[in-house]
């Protein structure tokens, strides 16, 4: 019976690696090429800037979903893929759970808002983590700080509103007039909301002219559009701040 797993992994890299949203891509795509089982969207969620918080860049997180019938092997393969890709002087931090249509996550949402807004500790993401013992939470290097933000990202992804999906959604030929149907259709998205996240109709007039991203809205992949001088357009992504 094929399972649903939230895979999320914090603090892989270093300022000179690929990052950690890639190696979580590149972790998946290996599972998939070995047959044991189908990756969806990478997910970012941003977790809180503080000095006492150890990170490499923004203090981000990256969650999959992983559709499998060999979780156990999920499991083991994750774990080594990890130890040996990655980055020197990363603290990498894993976390896999089995999603369960009966259970009860709030907890786990409730921690991911927390590692938002408070410096959290080990011990907090090691205790709360024993009561879900299907759920899966290691450390592969260094001090494995990293264990509270794979945490973090497990609740904040089960929240259904939270995070960037990773990769840019690009216009073809550089822009394009479509519906929001045919933009949904072509471009693998599910709606688009204004920013106040009211819907778009199906047969409202879009002009893609510039790369946007996705983000997750009610469990949903989502693209926010803004009206210029009367025209909707997908909202630009302009990149983080550093």
């Amino acid at each position: 019976m094929q399972e649903r797993l939230l895979i999320c992994i914090d603090d892989t890299d270093n300022m000179e690696s690929i990052g950690t949203g890639q190696v979580l891509e590149n972790m998946c795509r290996e599972m998939q090429d070995l047959g044991l089982g189908d990756a969806g969207f990478v997910s970012r969620h941003q977790l809180l800037i503080h000095e006492k918080i150890a990170y490499t860049s923004h203090n981000s997180s990256m969650c999959c979903e992983f559709r499998t019938e060999n979780a156990a092997d999920v499991l083991s393969f994750a774990k080594t893929f990890l130890e040996k890709h990655a980055a020197e002087g990363s603290d990498p931090g894993l976390c896999i759970l089995p999603v369960r249509a009966d259970r009860n996550y709030s907890a786990l949402t409730a921690f991911g808002l927390r590692a938002q807004a408070e410096v959290l500790q080990k011990e907090d993401a090691y205790q709360l983590a024993k009561q879900y013992r299907e759920l899966s939470l290691s450390e592969h290097g260094g001090t494995g700080d990293g264990v509270i933000g794979a945490l973090a990202g497990i609740g904040l992804r089960l929240s259904g509103s939270d995070g960037r999906i990773k990769g840019k959604i690009l216009p073809e030929d550089g822009c394009e007039q479509l519906t929001v149907s045919q933009f949904c259709s072509c471009h693998g998205v599910d709606q688009v909301l204004t920013a106040d996240h009211d819907p778009l109709s199906g047969d409202t007039e879009l002009v893609f002219d510039m790369p946007t991203k996705a983000v997750l809205l009610d469990n949903r992949k989502t693209v926010l559009a803004e009206q210029i001088d009367g025209v909707w357009h997908p909202v630009p992504h302009r990149g983080r701040k550093k």
